[in-house]
Order: structure tokens, then sequence, then C-alpha cells
């Protein structure tokens, strides 16, 4: 039981559909509520129509659903484990006509006749240059992009960390994407269709303490994201979905057990992996942010400085992290 099951089941019903609530406390006290019922369906009426006008904004244009195209190609970096294995996995399982390429340093287990690897150590600029050369040798038509990998530093302040594990950082989780993203997706004017997903979290948004490289890396991710997303609104052909994630429940940040679990759960990398890949296959422009705390992050950042400072002390987000991590 967490506030995310919460909000699901009782909370956004209620706030989208207050008039059954209504009705349930006049059926069964003696407060009588029926004076309110028009008004209360006039309001759902209107939170319908705006939820309904939201979604018709994110998929507005022309768009092949991505199980009709054919042969159609998915590039998943960081693909061999954690959430990356489960996008490829459910991209695998779901589509028939999809072939699935993935890079990593490691080699996926998974084996697939529609499954590619092109080993790429994304610390090393060269080696990215020579794998993007091979994938656009290779694959003429790509019609989706995950900038899935990513590497955390150590935990440990500021003033500890040394400039070779910050660069490594920078290059695997913004500059290595920037490349692909600049690489593989078509010219502006161009009429194929594509789609690119960025991985990033909900610490590029509010960051913890000891945890400045990884926070300023996704940080950069997103606004780079958010940039090159308004370059495209001339054409609706490429579309761009941001990901912002609370910790996902993987290897990157196994052993450690975040506070205050009720308010903040863990993400399941399965489910996560379902909803971006029916994003993909929509072509739904827009933001994921799970779990719902991380829908919030960004108004940490206008609240007042008291406010913010409390905020931060109550969450627990500061003083999560160990003060040292063994190399």
């Amino acid at each position: 039981m967490d506030i995310d099951l919460i909000f699901r089941s009782f909370v956004y019903p209620v706030l989208r559909f207050p008039v059954f609530l209504a009705v349930i406390i006049s059926t069964f006290t003696r407060l009588d509520l029926e004076n309110f019922y028009l008004s209360l369906v006039g309001y759902s009426a209107v939170v319908s129509f705006v939820v309904w006008l939201n979604e018709h904004t994110k998929t507005r244009g022309e768009w092949v659903p991505l199980d009709k195209l054919d042969n159609s190609t998915c590039i998943v970096t960081g693909g061999s484990s954690g959430l990356g294995l489960a996008l490829v996995e459910t991209f695998l399982a779901r589509f028939k006509n999809v072939n699935v390429v993935v890079v990593d340093i490691i080699t996926p287990k998974l084996v697939n006749q529609r499954l590619s690897f092109y080993q790429c150590d994304l610390n090393d600029p060269v080696s990215v240059e020579i794998t993007l050369g091979l994938i656009k040798k290779t694959h003429e038509n790509i019609h989706v992009l995950i900038n899935n990998a990513g590497v955390r530093s150590r935990y440990q302040g500021y003033l500890d960390l040394q400039r070779d594990e910050v660069d490594r950082v920078f290059q695997i989780n913004v500059f290595a994407p920037m490349r692909f993203t600049q690489e593989l997706s078509p010219e502006t004017s161009a009429k194929s269709q594509f789609y690119c997903v960025t991985i990033a979290s909900a610490l590029g948004v509010c960051p913890p303490a000891r945890g400045s490289s990884y926070g300023a890396s996704k940080a950069a991710s997103i606004a780079f994201h958010e940039a090159w997303t308004e370059e495209l609104e001339i054409n609706g052909n490429i579309r761009t979905l941001l990901v912002t994630p609370g910790q996902l429940r993987t290897q990157m940040f196994a052993g450690f057990e975040p506070p205050r679990q009720f308010f903040a759960p863990l993400v399941d990398p399965d489910v996560l992996a379902q909803r971006i890949v029916e994003c993909c296959r929509l072509g739904v422009r827009g933001e994921i942010s799970a779990p719902l705390y991380a829908n919030f992050m960004g108004l940490m950042r206008v609240l007042p400085y008291m406010l913010n400072h409390y905020a931060r002390r109550i969450s627990g987000i500061d003083s999560s992290l160990p003060i040292h991590e063994p190399n």
C-alpha cells in the first residue's frame, strides 16, 4: 500500500467524478446533496473534456501506429539490463514487425532473431562514432530511438568528486545521447516518422545532497530534450517523450532503500516499460513521471525558501544517500 495506489484507486476517481461520492453520502447519511448533482455532473463533463483535449493534443497530426509499420527498427541504448532490458523484452513481445537494436557495453543474455547487438563503450567518444556509423550503414529507416543508457557516480560530497568520474557520468548520460539523437534522427524537413525517448530522472529536477554529478547530468538531459523538442514543432512526424522516473527497482540503485516509501515507492521497470512502449506505438508527445511525487518535483523550485527548506527536510531527500560509498 502506498500513496500512488490510494490516488489511483480513490482520490483520482473522486476528483474526476465527485457526483458518485455525493450520491453515496446522500444515500447513507442524512446529508442531502441532491441539489448539487447537476453541478457536479457539469464539473465532471468539463474535466473529462480537458483530459480528452490534452490527450488529443499529445497525438495531434498524422501518425502511423508502430504495429502498422513494415519492418520498423527501434534502437535502445543500455538495453542489456534494467529498464532497457524491460523495454527490449516489451517491444519484442508486443510487436512482430519491430526489429530491436541494443547498444550496450554488456552483451545481452536475451536471444531473438529480431534482436541485433552493437557493443559500444558510451564513455568513449570514438566508440560512439564508430557504432553510429555502423548503425546508419546497416539500418536505413530507424523509427524509434530510446536513449536509456545511464550511470551514476559514487555517493559522495561534491568536493570529493574526481574529474574523470564526473566526465564519465556526463559522457554517458548527456553527450552520447545527444550524438545518437543528432545522427539517427531525420532532418526536420523529412517526411519519415521518428520517435525519440529520453530517459532522464526526477533527480534532474530536484537533486539530493551527494548526488550532484548524476543530478546535474540528468538536468542537462532534460534541458537538451526540451529545447530540441521545441525545434520540432514544424514537423509532426518527429515526436519526443521525456521520462523522469523516481528510483527504479534496478541494479543501479541496488542496496539503497529510499526513505518514506509510502510517499516515494520504487518504480517497477516492467510497468514503466509498458507505458513507454505504448507511447512509442501511438506517438504520444509529452512526459511520463512516476511515481506520483515525481509529477510535482518541479514545484520545489518555485516554493518560498522556507517551504522548500522544510519540505526537503521532511522528505529526507538530502539525508537518504550514504555519506560514503566504497569504490
